[in-house]
């Protein structure tokens, strides 16, 4: 589903799932006045599309992760495949992306102690090609956001 093919209702659908994704149907139906089968229709269509995932978004300092980090990896552009498959695999990687500029990769991890970051950042270190890294631990997150603005 592209862009363009969202329209407002859709929007405001996405808008009202992602300040509670467990908000009932019946009650976005409500606040946005149309009927629950429009809702529970557009609502699957968009998940079924892969616009839209509802999933829950654990805290992991609350649940015993004491680390969180960034690694920034500088990569050969003919080894960024093959890292990205390896480095998806690894647990404590929680988000992975290639971008540009001084590095080609961001990771966001979670670890639960310092024995645990050093042992995922020696397992990074054998990745074929990572030229450079850099970890950059993050003490308090002031702003948390999963999702994009639902106005496009």
């Amino acid at each position: 589903m592209r862009n363009e093919q969202l329209d407002e209702l859709d929007r405001a659908i996405v808008g009202q799932l992602m300040e509670d994704g467990r908000r009932p149907y019946r009650v976005i139906a409500r606040t946005l006045g149309v009927p629950e089968s429009t809702v529970r229709f557009r609502a699957t269509r968009l998940i079924r599309s892969g616009a839209l995932h509802i999933v829950a978004m654990p805290d992991p300092m609350r649940l015993g992760y004491d680390i969180l980090a960034m690694v920034l990896l500088r990569a050969t552009p003919s080894a960024l495949p093959a890292a990205i498959a390896r480095l998806r695999g690894l647990p404590q990687v929680q988000y992975l992306s290639t971008a540009t500029g001084r590095v080609n990769l961001l990771l966001q991890i979670v670890c639960k102690d310092t024995e645990d970051l050093q042992s995922l950042l020696a397992e990074i270190g054998k990745t074929e090609g990572i030229l450079d890294a850099e970890t950059v631990l993050e003490f308090e997150v002031h702003k948390f956001r999963y999702g994009y603005l639902a106005g496009g």
